[in-house]
């Protein structure tokens, strides 16, 4: 998550939005093609990656958080877990568009 290994970099080069192949077909969206992703909190531009490793299910994306140049974070809740003050990050309600 770090960054500082050179093959995982060169392997991951950037961030990107996993979306399911249903999804972007309605958006019509491509492997590579860039989109908005907007919540109340914020936006981005981020390429996407159909039905990648982690295959989102139909009505869900997901962005990791490994690119410090996409500020994910900005788009999640701001809300924290009141024992282990751990931020909660896992979920947003989004709206896409194609760039």
């Amino acid at each position: 998550m770090t960054r500082r290994i050179p093959e995982l970099s060169r392997a991951m080069p950037g961030g990107y939005l996993e979306i399911h192949a249903e999804d972007a077909a309605a958006h019509d969206l491509r492997n590579g093609d860039k989109v908005t992703i907007e919540s109340r909190r914020g936006s981005l531009v981020i390429p996407v990656w159909i039905d990648g490793r982690g295959q989102p299910p139909r009505g869900t994306v997901f962005i990791p958080f490994f690119d410090e140049t996409l500020l994910v974070n900005d788009l999640t809740l701001d809300a924290v877990d009141p024992f282990s003050k751990q931020p909660d990050y896992k979920k947003s309600a989004v709206r896409i568009r194609k760039v």
